[in-house]
């Protein structure tokens, strides 16, 4: 006699009730796909960041054109905001990032930071918007710095190393138009605009013009064939890798190291490359540049200078359309 199995066991319990047939075809048929699990806060948040950053990069950096992002935040909010979360309060954080550092409008970023930081006490996002706040209180105070530089004689530079043979101070290089790059060997932006930085040397070489590339210790060097090379307790080092990293950077100007750190409060310096243009009596005429762009917005920042001393400039350059 054959075993009963499951199935005839149930039949004959009756449970079935005569569906026999459908349990046969269920066994047959392959189980159901799991359902897609529910989107989380963070996978929508996630995916929208994607988006804004792909909108950025594409020069998309108004409230206008990014109406749709902005309303998918407003969505997310009403969506989480409620329950307090981590994910709540990373929403907003972003959102006030968002206006804070591309849209710069730092008044409604704030306004947004400020609500993370209060509103979600104890979660990373109001952390993080309280170092973000911070962040942006010392780029107002460096704003304020640069802009009180300007007319004002120039903090002093004092140079423990350079790449030839020249002043040892920013003062002595009076009766010349300084233009001081602010860099390091492991800034990324700084480098892509070293060849921005060669047109200008190319364009004033005979003229009382100086570029200067400053740096200082850092402890290290980057750059380099073979990648960084440790220099920490070791400046002698670090300054004798400096030439070869200028040779295989092609710089063409003079780079010093100063004694003040490359982030130079006493310029508002915060971030580089970070470029200051002075004038030949010491003054500071322009502070907070970015050395990348057309050459001819700073030549004529540069010639405008030279003009107003009597010292001799180039032609004069074209502003592209």
């Amino acid at each position: 006699m054959r075993p009963m199995t499951l199935k005839h066991a149930l039949i004959a319990l009756g449970l079935l009730a005569g569906a026999a047939s459908s349990i046969f075809a269920q066994e047959a048929a392959p189980a159901p796909a799991p359902a897609a699990p529910a989107p989380t806060a963070k996978a929508e948040l996630d995916a929208l960041v994607a988006r804004i950053n792909a909108q950025l990069r594409a020069g998309k950096n108004t409230p206008e054109a990014l109406a749709e992002e902005l309303a998918a935040f407003d969505a997310l909010s009403a969506k989480y905001g409620a329950d307090k979360s981590e994910e709540a309060a990373q929403i907003l954080m972003m959102k006030g990032a968002l206006y804070a550092q591309a849209l710069k409008d730092t008044v409604k970023g704030t306004e947004m930071l400020q609500r993370v930081a209060v509103d979600y006490p104890g979660t990373k996002a109001a952390v993080n918007a309280g170092r973000m706040l911070a962040m942006m209180e010392k780029q107002a105070q460096a704003k304020v710095t640069q802009a009180a530089l300007v007319g004002k004689a120039a903090p002093n530079l004092d140079f423990t190393w350079r790449s030839d043979e020249g002043p040892k101070t920013l003062d002595g290089y009076k009766g010349k138009v300084v233009i001081l790059d602010f860099w390091a060997t492991w800034c990324g932006p700084c480098i892509a605009s070293f060849p921005n930085v060669a047109e200008v040397v190319k364009r004033y070489e005979g003229y009382d013009v100086a570029v200067v590339g400053v740096t200082s210790l850092q402890g290290f060097v980057s750059g380099l064939e073979g990648g960084r090379v440790d220099t920490k307790g070791n400046p002698e080092k670090e300054m004798a890798l400096m030439r070869d990293f200028m040779k295989a950077k092609a710089m063409t100007w003079t780079v010093a190291f100063s004694q003040q750190e490359v982030f130079n409060p006493d310029y508002g310096i915060l971030g580089i490359p970070y470029v200051a243009i002075i004038a030949p009596d010491g003054t500071v005429r322009h502070a907070g540049l970015h050395p990348g762009g057309p050459l001819a917005e700073k030549a004529e920042k540069i010639d405008a200078i030279l003009k107003e001393f009597k010292l001799k400039a180039p032609a004069t350059l074209e502003k592209s359309s």
